[in-house]
């Protein structure tokens, strides 16, 4: 009440004014008597100068109180005639002629205690009062719960205030504390702008408590502190100051804090008039601060720029927004919907997961996807989100190690004239982090290549979790510093590995469509050439090159396949929408720039922001003018300059390659120089740079992969996890040069064994370029790179896949001529055309003898299209088949072509759907002699099918390993089983989880009998429990068997006890039963 009672009561010290509320409030003639109970009412005592010095103090007024009441009347919009002004203050504060009844529930309604501080805040709320002034006066002391010790009430109140003895050096430490001055006159007419009052007074008096907001610079508790008999510790929280918090728990530094500002726009939050109730300060500045964040990324925040370099091209976030592909973990399986779910991940333990951390190439749309959540949150749209009282999104290229969280939301969020206090906001962020979200864009940016823990400052503390443990943090960065971030000083378990991957095709057809709005053709076109092109698929997958794709194919409708000819023709297009046609002059300023774009990307604290100073003027004007850098006035602790970027951090290291290229040319010594600090500093960061360096330069190229090959030899190879072999193979596939690598280059990557496995698309398709190239090169030269492999393995799921890419890995497999083994697993997208790409590219290998396909399920009814290959294949003797949705005609055709293979001898069908064509096939494979090993298990077998497939053992001589687990056979044995006794050569019997009973197995074991090499029984998942009494003398005649399992069997301890007994022989000569998990 303190806080808005200055503008409610305003009592002056001079007799004259205490004459006028008798007209204005409708009091008695006894105005003596109504004052006396007036000051219990109010804590005045009898001695009402004494009172009016005190209360001067409590309100800051001066001694001077009848001018300042004059002035007071004109700063607040009063009119002379005060009893005027009274009476319609009445009707302002809802006051009722019903008095009676007011003074019956005053105590429930005040519910005041002596504690005047508590009584005082809510006073705004309970002070209704009636016209009936006399009723009222004669129960205030109940009502208020007031003594008759009127002068004992007033040494408490004083206590209660904190007030001192000395008013005269209290108000003048007070006016400092609120940086008021003593000429009252110039301040109550500040105060009438300030407060924007009006005879209204109710509505001035809610809108008081968001206009107060004062800083902490230095705030009222700070500055009393320091005054001598000074407040009471106890009662310091019910003082009207804003007490400073810095959230790194250092001193706040009281220079650096802002002059009090009054926010007048109501696109600020804050400013605008709000009904709520007056809480801490803390509270009342986040609350204020909720209110500027959520205006701004609705407002200013939520447009973006179509294209970059045109800043006046922009569109709302939701008219461009396109969900991007989100990954958590290795494999794709679990693949995000949203980033709602980012934010609802828990640890084994339930807890919420605190830490996420995106990763993605550049121009992936990490920026625009931190950009969306935040106009989520402000606009609701996010349920998820709406737990957050506040989001800070934060770009780190305008960070330092030791940057403070609250001076960068100072900085980066929120107006200039903010009214916000610092050292509140910081409170309520310290107090509350369970209600704060922040958002870290691009660690890969953030102003240092060195962390020191030493120097954190409070947001790399949130990192690490030594602050602010219950905030919520993502943070995004380039794969390339994610080992400097996931690291042992900054973000540790519990997080959540985020790949953010890009565009799906989906989501590419819903980009183009999204900018060739009312232009169908166009769109079409554009989908059409990327579809159509496996390197323009893959580039897809970057919403910043399809961006540039969309620009080129609006000019004239033609594009360039790699991405540093989209950047080529790009940065051309640029400059000559702006009147820049000479390439000659591009090459210059894009040189010039790049200059200080290099020293930036090199530097200690890599710099992604330049002063003017640093450009050569005529240079800067041209960059500026065709959008290349942009310009912005930005402020660090409240000291603003202007600062120069480019506009995306790919546009900075295309700029410094144009100008590292030019120094191959110009100074080869200081090209090597430079290249050798890369190297040194980490290729892997300057990926992008080193990238563009080698476009369509084939003698940066061959200078950049002969220090690859010197620098790095042990650390090239195909497999995933060699980040320095996909950069540099990354670098091959830029420059498109007709001129190999270095022989010791192509050496470190072709060995005996080639493995391509969980690539993404973009590695893939360097691997398949370099690939390509070395088979074509050296076609007539004997092929003696690619001779030495003997295994090819190949992993790439439907994700990765594009189109050609068969086509183009079979160019490469024909060069392989001394491979014995080829294993496709996982290949999903693999159709029967491609299929007999890759069996036409095998036919003339002669010394294959293995060749795997498993889970290609787009294999099913299309055996006709490449079983003929199969004939060629003299050396073959693995085939393997699974899951490959074959059905009986397609099995029936394969066989054909293994008939006449004389060293065939393994055929696994695992997992393809063969119920009921066992007739088809079976004639055929009684054919294969030689066969060891047949796998039919999970193949939807009915009983006439294992009829067929057992009539044919006996022309199966050879056969060793027998699979028909996964199959129902339950209650059938007795037509099938007395075929099993002609398998002389069988070792291994897989019957699991065919659900067979007790007979069945005696039936079996039976025929089994005579088998003299039967050394492996699988039983298990068989529904055996209390049948062990049928089979156990039975099994029991199976000599030389050495495993039986009966896992998961059901069996009792009965059936136990006559295992143990039955077969207490067997265990003497070696048997292992598994009788587990019963």
């Amino acid at each position: 009440m303190m806080q808005q009672s200055e503008a409610a009561c305003q009592r002056p010290d001079d007799p004259t004014t205490m004459q006028q509320p008798e007209a204005a409030y409708q009091r008695t003639d006894d105005v003596p008597s109504m004052i006396q109970q007036s000051a219990a009412a109010y804590q005045w005592t009898d001695d009402i100068p004494s009172m009016i010095e005190q209360s001067a103090a409590a309100h800051q007024w001066t001694d001077d109180i009848l001018s300042m009441i004059e002035q007071s009347a004109a700063a607040h919009q009063w009119t002379d005639d005060i009893p005027s002004m009274i009476e319609q203050s009445a009707a302002a504060h809802q006051w009722t002629d019903d008095i009676p009844s007011m003074i019956e529930q005053p105590e429930a309604a005040y519910q005041r205690t002596d504690d005047v501080p508590s009584m005082m805040q809510q006073s705004a709320a309970a002070h209704q009062w009636t016209d009936d002034v006399p009723s009222m006066i004669e129960q205030p002391e109940a009502a208020f719960q007031r003594t008759d010790d009127v002068p004992s009430m007033i040494e408490q109140s004083a206590a209660a205030h904190q007030w001192t003895d000395d008013i005269p050096s209290m108000i003048q430490q007070s006016a400092a504390a609120h940086q008021w001055t003593d000429d009252i006159l110039p301040m109550m007419q500040q105060s009438a702008a300030a407060y924007q009052r009006t005879d209204d007074i109710l509505p001035m008096m809610q809108q008081s408590a968001a206009a107060y907001q004062w800083t902490s610079a230095p705030t009222t508790m700070q500055q009393e502190a320091q005054v001598p008999a000074a407040l009471d510790d106890a009662h310091a929280s019910h003082h009207s100051g804003h007490p400073s918090v810095d959230i790194s728990e250092n001193p706040p530094s009281t220079s650096q804090q802002p002059p009090t500002r009054h926010v007048a726009s109501g696109a600020q939050g804050c400013s605008t008039p709000i009904d709520r109730k007056l809480g801490s300060p803390a509270q009342d500045a986040a609350d204020c601060c909720e209110g500027e964040l959520k205006s701004y990324y609705r407002g200013r925040g939520s447009f973006v720029k179509l294209i970059p370099w045109e800043g006046d091209d922009r569109k709302h976030i939701t008219d461009m927004y396109t969900r991007l592909q989100l990954i958590t973990g290795i494999k794709d399986k679990d693949r995000l919907v949203s980033y709602n779910e980012i934010l609802q991940l828990k640890t084994k333990e339930g807890d919420l997961i605190p830490i996420a951390v995106l990763t993605g190439l550049a121009g992936r749309g990490k920026t625009t996807l931190f950009e969306k959540m935040p106009y989520d949150w402000a606009v609701g749209s996010s349920q998820v989100l709406q737990r957050y009282k506040l989001v800070f999104l934060l770009k780190m290229h305008a960070l330092e190690q030791s940057s403070d969280l609250v001076d960068a939301v100072f900085d980066q969020l929120l107006a200039k004239d903010t009214s916000i206090d610092r050292g509140a906001l910081g409170m309520f962020i310290k107090n509350s982090p369970g209600k704060v979200l922040i958002l870290l864009d691009g660690f890969d940016e953030l102003m240092t290549t060195s962390l020191c823990e030493s120097s954190f400052g409070s947001i790399q503390e949130v990192l690490n979790g030594t602050m602010l443990r219950g905030c919520t943090v993502l943070v995004s960065t380039r794969p390339s510093h994610f080992d400097r971030l996931v690291s042992e000083n900054l973000v540790q378990e519990p997080f959540t590995h985020v790949r953010v991957l890009g565009f799906s095709r989906d989501d590419v057809t819903e980009y183009v469509n999204k900018f060739f709005t009312g232009e169908t053709d166009k769109a079409k076109g554009l989908l059409e050439r990327i579809r159509f092109s496996r390197l323009l698929s893959t580039l897809a997958e970057s919403p910043m090159l399809v961006l540039l794709m969309c620009v080129l194919w609006r000019e004239d409708c033609t594009l360039r396949e790699t991405m540093s000819r989209l950047y080529l023709d790009g940065v051309p297009y640029v400059f000559k929408r702006k009147g820049l046609d000479s390439q000659d002059e591009v090459s210059k300023v894009m040189i010039e720039i790049g200059k200080v774009a290099l020293h930036g990307l090199l530097s200690p604290d890599q710099s992604l922001s330049f002063k003017e100073s640093d450009f050569e003027p005529s240079v800067l004007e041209q960059a500026l003018t065709a959008g290349i850098l942009t310009r912005q006035r930005v402020r660090k602790r409240l000291q603003s300059h202007n600062s120069y970027q480019f506009i995306h951090k790919t546009f900075q290291e295309f700029s410094a390659a144009a100008y590292l290229q030019s120094l191959l040319e110009a100074d080869p010594e200081e090209f090597q120089k430079i290249l050798n600090e890369i190297m040194s500093k980490g290729a892997w960061r300057f990926e992008y740079l080193l990238r563009f360096c080698c476009g369509d330069n084939e003698a940066c190229t061959y200078e950049i992969l002969t220090v690859f090959q010197v620098r790095c030899r042990k650390e090239l190879s195909f497999k995933s996890s060699s980040q320095m072999g996909q950069l540099a193979l990354h670098c091959f596939f830029e420059g498109q040069s007709k001129r190999l690598p270095p022989e010791e280059f192509i050496h470190s990557f072709i060995t005996d064994e080639i493995s391509i496995r969980d690539l993404d698309r973009d590695n893939l398709n360097s691997v398949i370029h370099f690939l390509k190239c070395v088979a074509e090169q050296t076609k007539n030269s004997g092929n003696t790179y690619l001779a030495k492999v003997k295994k090819l393995f190949v992993n790439v799921d439907e994700r990765t896949w594009f189109i050609g890419m068969i086509e183009e890995l079979a160019v490469t497999m024909c060069a392989m001529t001394n491979l014995n083994a080829v294993h496709f697993l996982f290949c999903l997208p693999l159709t029967g055309s491609n299929m007999a790409d890759i069996a036409k590219s095998l036919k003339d290998l002669t010394n294959l003898r293995e060749f795997f396909i498993h889970c290609s399920r787009n294999l099913g009814g299309t055996a006709a299209l490449w079983c003929m290959h199969l004939k060629q294949l003299k050396s073959l003797k693995k085939l393997h088949l699974s899951a490959c949705s074959l059905n009986g005609q397609d099995i029936t055709l394969i066989a054909e072509s293994l008939i006449d293979l004389p060293n065939f001898s393994e055929l696994n069908l695992f997992s393809n759907d063969l119920g009921g064509t066992a007739a088809l096939w079976c004639m055929h494979l009684k054919q294969f002699k030689s066969l060891r090993k047949l796998n039919l298990n999970s193949c939807s077998l009915n009983v006439k099918d294992i009829k067929h497939v057992a009539e044919s053992f006996r022309d199966l001589p050879n056969l060793v390993e027998l699979d028909f687990s996964h199959n129902n056979l339950g209650g059938t044995s007795a037509l099938w089983y007395t075929h099993f006794n002609q398998l002389k050569s069988l070792t291994k019997l897989d019957l699991g989880s065919c659900s067979l009973n007790g007979k069945d197995l005696k039936h079996v074991a039976e025929s089994l009998r005579d088998l003299p090499n039967l050394a492996e029984l699988y039983l298990y998942f068989n529904r055996l429990g209390g049948t062990a009494a049928l089979w156990c003398m039975e099994v029991k005649q199976l000599l030389h068997l050495q495993r039986l399992n009966l896992i998961y069997c059901h069996l009792t301890e009965e059936d136990k006890n006559h295992i143990d007994e039955s077969l207490s022989d067997l265990r003497k000569n070696g048997l292992d039963i598994d009788m587990l998990y019963q």
